[in-house]
């Protein structure tokens, strides 16, 4: 049987919370595990994600047709080639609708697509409402609830209220850390491949150590969602 092509919706209510850092760990880690994907910007106006993979990713504006179409008879293809949705908070109503009017979850499941929601918690009642609804509403897909410690902090007792099939961890990273990876030109899959000498040994360490613990849990992951796959098989 063949094995679901899985589309990662990363989304959030909120701003400023990590949505294109989590969709930019997702595609470096296919990369720096020397596959391909596909991603998904539906922020028109700062496309963050989308400028940083240019190669991989298409910048859809979810208010026209076309981007639209560009965005949902992409996702609809079963190749094994992950997709990647960094999901602009202000388009994520009409994403939904969108879901909902093109029937997207049963056409996915027809076919062997799988999407999956990575769900930025935080500390605002807002967001956690939001979860349950969409948990409500899709009750077959799985959701990761993102524990995004420097963007999004929110208590332990505030995380275990969201209604998650697991928990995907973003460390905080020091300042002088964080300002370098946010240059447009670094990519985080070439640093893991050739650390740039100029860069300070220090620096290269803690980067090393902080996407080695985020890679690690994706791995983790993919294995979980192999082995489910293969009992259910049994």
């Amino acid at each position: 049987m063949k094995t679901p092509t899985p589309v990662f919706i990363v989304c959030s209510p909120a701003g400023r919370v990590g949505k294109s850092l989590v969709a930019r760990l997702l595609g470096d880690y296919f990369l720096i595990s020397k596959r391909s994907f596909r991603g998904f910007d539906t922020d028109p106006h700062e496309p963050d994600f989308g400028a940083r993979f240019p190669q991989e990713s298409t910048v859809c504006d979810l208010a026209t047709v076309q981007g639209q179409m560009a965005l949902f008879d992409s996702l609809l293809v079963n190749d094994d080639v992950p997709k990647i949705i960094d999901l602009w908070h202000r388009s994520m109503d009409s994403f939904f609708a969108l879901v909902d009017n093109t029937e997207f979850i049963a056409e996915a499941a027809n076919i062997g697509v799988e999407p999956v929601f990575f769900f930025i918690a935080d500390a605002s009642t807002r967001s956690l409402d939001v979860a349950a609804r969409l948990s409500a509403r899709y009750p077959d897909l799985q959701m990761i609830s993102v524990e995004n410690a420097g963007a999004a902090p929110a208590s332990r007792e505030q995380l275990a209220r969201y209604p998650a099939s697991g928990i995907f961890k973003v460390g905080t990273l020091d300042p002088v850390l964080r300002h370098a990876i946010e240059d447009q030109d670094f990519s985080l899959s070439r640093f893991m491949l050739a650390p740039p000498a100029s860069m300070s040994i220090v620096l290269r360490s803690s980067l090393r150590d902080w996407l080695a613990r985020v890679f690690s849990q994706l791995r983790s992951f993919e294995l979980r969602q192999a082995l489910e796959r293969a009992e259910h098989l049994g």
